[in-house]
């Protein structure tokens, strides 16, 4: 049996005003393209399809088009919500994805209401798969144990974690593909730091060792930067997200999963690059250096540049874009300031004559006149409603 992994579409991303959409269909395009030509015998989805749970219509037409699609070659798909998703819409589209061979669930299920699903494939091998949405918190844990000691919260949360995956677990079988599928965090997982927070405080965990052993394969979504959770008792992986979602993901050759695996054999993975979105760099050149480089840097994708300067330059975005219209940020590098051994003595000064110390501290002039002005203005203010 043949099967891809794929995770963190995030359909409809808006960034930095930038609308993706049309990088998101290059990439649906080259994997439908992929599972079409390669015979793919599944298709594993883990959650975050869309970026918004309320997303635009030409978002959701882009999906249901490649759902279609692959349909339509019978090639079918098992989906599950991720954090980003609406949990109650996914149930409801796919109750008509259904028809194209698509299987969605939205919410978290018991193994026999739809959390374990059974797919025959058209290489005659029947694939098992257990699939865990994203979960809150609180789908685990009750109100009272999340109000209480913090630490303890979390360990019931994974605790909890693995009793739904040993739940769903039991619908394995041994003539089987057995698949488990789940929109999580692993303790150990590296961020790319353009995931969500979707937690309060630090993001919950759950923990490797409570993944099953005798699944085949485990496909997780959630995590942006594409690996192999090496604790994982089989092989475990994070597929990612398509496109580089955020300048913190610069330099990752983005894949998805290709599985090979038999009943009673170890399944065997790689990873296929995905074609069509546009990359993010970081670069750091002078003006000149920018102006000698903008035909190279102009085919270079997104950029963030950052630009050495003697001094501060008020003007350096507008001369940056000029130059380069994917420059989408533009950061000085002024030379550092040697740090007084003291701040001095600020008895008996006025805040105005603070406020000019720290502008010409940090940016090395003093404040412009307008901005001192609207310092002493917005002082006065705060100092008369607090009776400073």
């Amino acid at each position: 049996m043949r099967i891809v992994h794929t995770a963190d579409w995030h359909v409809g991303r808006v960034w930095k005003n930038i609308n993706r959409l049309d990088e998101t269909a290059r990439v649906l395009d080259h994997l439908a393209h992929y599972l079409e030509a390669e015979k793919i015998d599944l298709l594993l989805v883990a959650g975050d399809i869309f970026d918004a749970s309320n997303p635009s219509p030409e978002g959701e037409q882009l999906v249901f088009r490649f759902f279609r699609r692959i349909g339509a070659h019978a090639i079918p798909s098992v989906v599950i919500a991720g954090n980003h998703d609406h949990h109650a819409r996914m149930d409801a589209w796919g109750m008509l994805a259904d028809l194209a061979g698509a299987r969605v669930i939205g919410k978290p299920r018991a193994a026999n209401k739809g959390g374990v699903q059974e797919i025959a494939t058209r290489c005659r091998e029947t694939a098992i798969v257990a699939a865990l949405p994203f979960a809150h918190p609180a789908v685990f844990v009750s109100a009272l144990e999340l109000a209480g000691e913090e630490t303890r919260a979390k360990s019931l949360y994974a605790e909890r974690f693995k009793q739904a995956v040993q739940h769903l677990a039991t619908g394995f079988r041994k003539d089987c593909v057995n698949l488990l599928m789940a929109h999580t965090h692993l303790d150990g997982a590296v961020f790319s730091n353009s995931e969500r927070q979707v937690h309060l405080g630090e993001d919950w965990a759950a923990t490797p060792q409570s993944l099953p052993a005798d699944a085949h394969y485990i496909a997780l979504g959630h995590i942006h930067k594409p690996q192999r959770v090496q604790a994982a008792p089989v092989p475990t992986e994070y597929a990612g997200s398509p496109l580089q979602l955020d300048f913190g993901e610069t330099g990752q050759q983005k894949s998805f999963v290709v599985i090979d695996v038999n009943p009673g054999f170890p399944a065997k993975v790689e990873r296929i690059p995905y074609e069509g979105g546009t990359p993010l760099a970081e670069v750091k050149m002078t003006l000149a250096e920018l102006e000698a480089q903008q035909d190279n840097l102009r085919r270079a994708g997104w950029l963030r540049v950052n630009v050495p300067l003697a001094q501060p330059d008020p003007d350096l975005a507008r001369k940056v874009r000029d130059l380069l219209e994917n420059a989408l940020v533009i950061r000085p590098e002024l030379p550092a300031m040697e740090k007084e051994s003291t701040a001095g003595p600020r008895v008996g000064k006025k805040p105005i004559e603070l406020y000019r110390e720290y502008h010409q501290r940090e940016y090395q002039i003093e404040p412009p006149t307008g901005v001192a002005e609207a310092f002493e203005l917005l002082y006065e203010e705060c100092a008369e409603k607090r009776g400073w």
